[in-house]
């Protein structure tokens, strides 16, 4: 009896870390995805309790997003609560359809034929952030670039050919693809100096660059702005995400908790098992 006991509990203690283990790993997993010409996708860190940050997101996204992209799995009204807008405030400032109500879904306005207009459909956002990525978003909602030979005259390096137009242009600015002189890398990973000491370079070109005074708003404002966005974005993929996270720990310590008591368990069954 007392050595089947012991050995239920190795196997609790086993689990119990093991399931620890899991959920440290899980709890802040960044989400990613490639980001092609643009190189390694810039790392976003969301913040789901910074109800101001996901109210101005919410604020940009439909103003100038919802027109063509539906959010058609989330609600207006539960938006509206978890964002802790109150309703009436919510109703008159962000929807713009007298007719909706707030239980609708947030289905948006874009007629069928937008298929015919852009040449695919403009998805729904949803759950974009669950299947792109966090830092992909946030990475390629800034990399729009000025390209003549697009149909909307702009391109993006993290999906170049892309079928949408920049429409935060007028917030960012001209963005263009520049060429700069960089530092040559030697083997020992410092940079490669002649026999005078100056630094050698070579011009790579591929670099964004706005062109001063032709947005809105300054690099940091923009950034923002994209900031609270992707934000935004992250919330309508999971409204639930920070209520799991935050349970989450409670869980994690309940397992740090229950692992010490089983270790001390299965110690006192241990000292009646050899004597």
């Amino acid at each position: 009896m007392i050595k089947s006991l012991c050995k239920r509990t190795r196997f609790l203690t086993f689990l119990s870390f093991l399931l620890t283990i899991f959920f440290i790993n899980n709890i802040d997993a960044a989400e990613g995805g490639p980001c092609k010409d643009y190189g390694d996708c810039d790392k976003f860190k969301y913040s789901l309790n910074d109800m101001e940050s996901l109210q101005r997101g919410a604020s940009t996204y439909i103003n100038y997003c919802y027109g063509c992209h539906s959010l058609k799995y989330s609600r207006w009204g539960r938006v509206a609560k978890d964002l802790q807008i109150p309703e009436d405030i919510f109703f008159e400032n962000l929807v713009f359809d007298k007719s909706i109500k707030p239980g609708d879904l947030m289905t948006g306005a874009m007629s069928d034929n937008s298929v015919n207009w852009f040449g695919v459909a403009p998805p729904d956002l949803t759950l974009v952030s669950r299947y792109k990525g966090d830092d992909w978003i946030y990475s390629y909602l800034r990399a729009y670039y000025e390209d003549s030979s697009k149909q909307y005259g702009v391109n993006n390096l993290v999906y170049p050919g892309t079928a949408m137009p920049n429409v935060l242009l007028s917030l960012q600015g001209n963005q263009r693809l520049v060429c700069k002189s960089v530092p040559v890398i030697a083997n020992n990973g410092g940079e490669k100096r002649d026999e005078n000491g100056n630094t050698i370079t070579n011009e790579k070109c591929g670099f964004l660059e706005v062109q001063e005074g032709t947005g809105e708003l300054t690099k940091e404002e923009f950034d923002t702005l994209i900031y609270d966005l992707t934000n935004f974005l992250v919330y309508v993929g999971e409204p639930i995400k920070a209520t799991r996270e935050r349970i989450g720990w409670y869980v994690v310590f309940y397992f740090l908790i229950f692992t010490a008591l089983a270790s001390l368990l299965y110690r006192e069954y241990h000292k009646d098992y050899l004597k």
